[in-house]
């Protein structure tokens, strides 16, 4: 499982990595994203990506072996498998 450090001194609270998660892994609490649902990330790193702050680190994550998929076809895929 990847696991997912926020900064929270870096956070600057904007919400991007939120909306920008297609697995709804991160959520906002008292101003400051959280992995709310680390099991979903999949290591896609968008939130990465579009974090002003650079304030989310994802150890675990192998770039190479990035997933993009939806979140309605990953929860298609959890009903099948």
């Amino acid at each position: 499982m990847i696991e997912i450090r926020v900064d929270e001194d870096a956070c600057v609270g904007c919400g991007l990595c939120v909306k920008d998660c297609p697995m709804e892994v991160l959520q906002l609490q008292n101003g400051v994203c959280y992995p709310a649902h680390p099991e979903n990330c999949m290591g896609c790193l968008s939130c990465h990506e579009i974090c002003p702050a650079q304030a989310l680190e994802h150890k675990g994550a192998v770039p190479s072996r990035r997933m993009y998929i939806s979140m309605k076809v990953c929860n298609m895929l959890r009903k099948v498998i």
